[in-house]
């Protein structure tokens, strides 16, 4: 079945795109459909949190290790430092394995997996980390949160 995009306008619940005016104009008269309803995150919102990772992944560098006595440089990797943020804030699952073992996976940002609210908790939990762990030039939330709407255009 088509996915329904409904927008809350003045006289109640309009088609939101012309898909969606198809849908609800191709229904008889007195036929009753069942939908279940999801209010999508504000993909700003999305954008505001992928610059502050970026700002944050620009500051990072990966501390060299001695492995076998030699100094190794471990690799600088996107995807895996906005894991690690994911986690440090405090999202994750934790996942166990047969031989015992166990290991905390981040959980997804994906608009289907994380509504605005979880996302909004995260992106303010994810600045703390940032703030503790690798933006060493700033002081205050506030300062990486004008930063970041500087970047996207916010400010």
């Amino acid at each position: 079945m088509a996915e329904l995009v409904l927008l809350k306008g003045l006289s109640g619940l309009v088609p939101y795109n012309p898909e969606s005016e198809e849908i609800i104009k191709n229904l008889k008269l007195g036929a009753i459909i069942q939908a279940k309803f999801n209010q999508p995150r504000n993909p700003q919102f999305h954008r505001k949190f992928m610059a502050l990772l970026n700002l944050a992944f620009d500051h990072f560098e990966p501390k060299p290790i001695v492995y076998n006595e030699v100094a190794i440089v471990p690799e600088k990797n996107f995807e895996e430092f906005r894991r690690w943020v994911t986690i440090r804030a405090g999202f994750f699952d934790f996942i166990g394995y047969p031989n015992g073992t166990y290991r905390a996976r981040a959980k997804s940002i994906s608009f289907a997996n994380m509504d605005e609210q979880e996302f909004s908790h995260l992106y303010s939990k994810a600045i703390d980390v940032l703030l503790e762990d690798v933006l060493n030039d700033y002081e205050t939330y506030d300062q990486v949160e004008s930063t970041v709407n500087k970047i996207i255009g916010f400010a």
